[in-house]
């Protein structure tokens, strides 16, 4: 009598930028774990994946049905190509693995080769748990730096907002949304009503409402609640920005 074969759930996922910077695409992981699950003779159950979804958080809709028919036993095994497809957060990872242990389902990696059958499997997972978090640690650290550097040399952190355009990664006025930048600012300073200026200047109204209070247009760049000055061009005075917002809070009272 032949012994029944483990059914297994593929687990992948991919972020956008994880895709762009390193080709980890969800197929190619699919694929990976076929070919693994077709060496070990394991049946395959369902193949979930998330694509353009973070390792962040559980909050992934392949993920969050995986985890549904984990609570049912629908297989034994969960298969995924890499441990932080899964998950960065060594606590979810915990507190996951705690859950499958409870309902006798096994996590296993294809390049980790993670068994949680085995105490040292259990172990191993852990250590490499740590290390994925640490790696997101250490991203966040470096993305820091790297807008802490570029605010010290007084660049713009994002894309460019409305009146600019980049050029050799320089923020420059845009010929045509740059006046319009101003007549907004002009016709909102002598208590023109925001509908009004949208209908005129074809600018939807929530983008007035954010240009308003953006000190950029004076030459200041926001960041972590500071201003600092940026080597941009101003397109309009201190004295219109303040005007303006003079406005924007009497209309608020």
């Amino acid at each position: 009598m032949t012994s029944q074969k483990q059914k297994v759930a593929i687990y992948s996922r991919v972020s956008t930028e994880e895709q762009a910077k390193e080709g980890l695409s969800v197929e190619a992981q699919i694929e990976k774990c076929k070919s693994f699950c077709q060496a070990r003779d394991w049946e395959i159950f369902k193949i979930y994946k998330d694509a353009g979804f973070s390792a962040g958080s559980l909050n992934r809709p392949a993920l969050e049905l995986l985890l549904r028919d984990a609570q049912e036993k629908k297989f034994d095994i969960i298969l995924v190509y890499k441990i932080d497809r899964f998950s960065r957060k060594l606590k979810d990872l915990i507190m996951v693995l705690e859950d499958l242990k409870k309902k006798n389902i096994n996590f296993t990696s294809v390049t980790e080769q993670i068994d949680t059958t085995s105490a040292m499997g259990e172990a191993f997972f852990q250590i490499i748990g740590v290390f994925a978090q640490l790696e997101r640690g250490m991203v966040k650290e470096r993305v820091e730096l790297a807008f802490d550097r570029k605010i010290q040399f007084g660049e713009v952190l994002y894309r460019a907002p409305f009146g600019y355009v980049y050029q050799n990664k320089k923020l420059v006025p845009h010929r045509e949304n740059s006046e319009k930048l101003k007549e907004i600012f002009e016709m909102w300073a002598e208590g023109i009503k925001c509908k009004e200026i949208s209908k005129k200047l074809n600018v939807h109204e929530s983008t007035i409402y954010q240009i308003i209070k953006n000190p950029i247009y004076y030459g200041q760049i926001k960041y972590k609640g500071q201003l600092y000055k940026g080597k941009h061009p101003s397109l309009i005075s201190l004295e219109l920005f303040e005007k303006a917002n003079k406005i924007t809070r009497e209309e608020t009272k």
